[in-house]
């Protein structure tokens, strides 16, 4: 606004200049144009203000585009995840899980539901909760017997071997992942029963 304002005064005092030479050139019979080389002057300047103020816009856009782009977002998928059978008809389940970042960011895993259980907890190999756990980006984090690993407590239904169990797992990042995991040995599910888990979404299946 300033280079603007400055241009209005050069041109006024142009304007002035200019008409007092006109009137003296008139006197003497010469330089008939004078004024009128010097008006075009004027807008030269207004323009060559303006000109100026759109320069620094773009260098301060052109600075801010030259700026480190983001890192790419996280990605992740969950490879393999199983339950053990309960040890007890009532007592908590364990569950298992490979997650894999394939992104250019970490993300962290918050929490864990499923229909199955009222609580399910983040725990180390000596059962103390976790808060969270974090995914680095590009690598992988294995949730397995004798070290972290979720447990299932509050069971709505015991788990019996070949159930499959849906597990939700709500990331920073991400957001929520659904998985569905089978009671029993890693990597056993058959399409038709993901197909059949798929039919009861957040809600407990009927027994079998």
């Amino acid at each position: 606004m300033e280079r603007t304002d400055d241009s209005l005064e050069s041109l006024e005092a142009l304007e002035a200049e200019a008409a007092a030479l006109e009137a003296a050139s008139a006197r003497r019979g010469g330089l008939p144009g004078a004024r009128r080389a010097l008006l075009i002057q004027g807008p030269l300047v207004a323009l060559l203000a303006v000109v100026m103020m759109l320069v620094g816009h773009g260098g301060s856009g052109a600075a801010a585009s030259a700026a480190a782009p983001s890192a790419p977002p996280a990605k992740l998928a969950l490879l393999s995840p199983h339950l053990d059978p309960p040890a007890q008809a009532s007592g908590p389940v364990e569950a298992y899980v490979t997650i894999r970042n394939g992104g250019g960011s970490a993300d962290r895993l918050l929490d864990v539901t499923t229909p199955w259980a009222t609580t399910v907890r983040l725990v180390d190999a000596s059962g103390h909760a976790q808060p969270w756990i974090t995914v680095p980006a590009g690598s992988s984090v294995t949730l397995r017997p004798g070290g972290l690993h979720l447990e299932l407590s509050g069971l709505r239904r015991t788990p019996k071997l070949h159930d499959v169990i849906q597990l939700d797992l709500t990331f920073a990042q991400s957001g929520t992942v659904h998985s569905f995991a089978p009671v029993g040995p890693a990597n056993t599910l058959t399409v038709e029963d993901v197909m059949h888990a798929m039919d009861y979404m957040d809600r407990l299946p009927p027994e079998k």
